[in-house]
């Protein structure tokens, strides 16, 4: 399979500052909404460490190359990394790219 047909999967991660952790969660919840509908998305999971509620790690799946890039070129991420920047911890998320072992 190559790399422009093959799912895109990454994990992004980041902290809520102190007292942000739910108002974090509403804007990712929000935008979850959005992005679950785009085409080309598979999944996107919303979780929390569990013992750290202001710690959120982000599961996502897009079906190929093509389709996350429509994801990043979207309108919305842009309005929701603006929003979200103030709201967590650092220079934002990190994100980590996963490939499928074989």
């Amino acid at each position: 399979m190559s790399e422009n047909t093959e799912p895109v999967t990454l994990i992004a991660t980041f902290r809520a500052v102190a007292g942000q952790d739910s108002h974090v969660f509403g804007l990712i919840s929000a935008y979850g909404e959005v992005v679950r509908k785009e085409p080309g998305n598979i999944f996107f999971e919303i979780y929390t460490e569990r013992d750290d509620r202001h710690a959120f790690v982000i599961i996502e799946r897009y079906q190929n190359e093509q389709a996350f890039q429509r994801h990043l070129d979207g309108a919305e991420g842009t309005a929701f990394n603006l929003q979200l920047a103030p709201l967590v911890e650092g220079e934002g998320s990190e994100l980590q790219f996963l490939r499928i072992a074989s």
